[in-house]
């Protein structure tokens, strides 16, 4: 848990339209970023916590990056191809840029 990344969402958040759900949604990813290796949970980590459906979130998901908040970068193993947890990165990280 990083308190500069939860701080940084409570303000964020505010004044930009957002649902509740959504707000929701941004401090638990906050909630969930080590500042040394990034923010990686689980679409249905996030849908459990947050108490909505996977579609849900990913329409908040979505409603958080077009208001500048996140970026999601999608990965993938390089031999498997298998898809890897996505990676969340904040509004407040070094190199963030909104999309």
């Amino acid at each position: 848990m990083s308190h500069q990344a939860t701080c940084w969402a409570i303000k964020a958040g505010n004044g930009r339209g957002l649902s509740a759900a959504a707000k929701l949604v941004l401090w638990q990813l906050a909630d969930r970023h080590n500042p040394d290796f990034g923010c990686f949970p689980s679409q249905d980590r996030l849908a459990q916590d947050c108490e909505v459906s996977r579609s849900q979130l990913n329409v908040h998901l979505t409603a958080l990056e077009r208001a500048g908040l996140i970026r999601r970068t999608r990965q993938s193993d390089e031999k498997t191809r298998q898809r890897k947890h996505t990676r969340y990165m904040l509004g407040f990280e070094e190199g963030f840029e909104p999309l």
